[in-house]
């Protein structure tokens, strides 16, 4: 059995925050075009968003989380009615 893990230079880059990143504030939206991997909340926040995948739900809307949460996806349009997040470009 191999002990080798193999990680593409893509998930690298994105788990490392090396596409970069925006700090979207309350009442404040993403930039049109951009999409995200990942969406960290630095205070307690309520966002809406859609999440570009073939299952599960497609778009989120008034969804509370709290200071500290990290939630993973292929997310766009991300708008933030209120507290302050970081999303992670893709």
């Amino acid at each position: 059995m191999s002990t080798s893990l193999y990680f593409s230079k893509d998930y690298q880059k994105l788990s490392f925050g090396d596409n970069g990143l925006r700090v979207i504030s309350a009442t404040e939206t993403s930039v049109s075009g951009e999409t995200f991997g990942a969406i960290q909340v630095i205070e307690d926040s309520t966002i809406s968003c859609d999440n570009n995948t073939a299952a599960g739900d497609s778009s989120i809307s008034s969804l509370g989380l709290t200071s500290g949460t990290i939630i993973y996806g292929n997310f766009d349009d991300i708008s933030v009615a209120s507290g302050k997040i970081i999303a992670y470009l893709r």
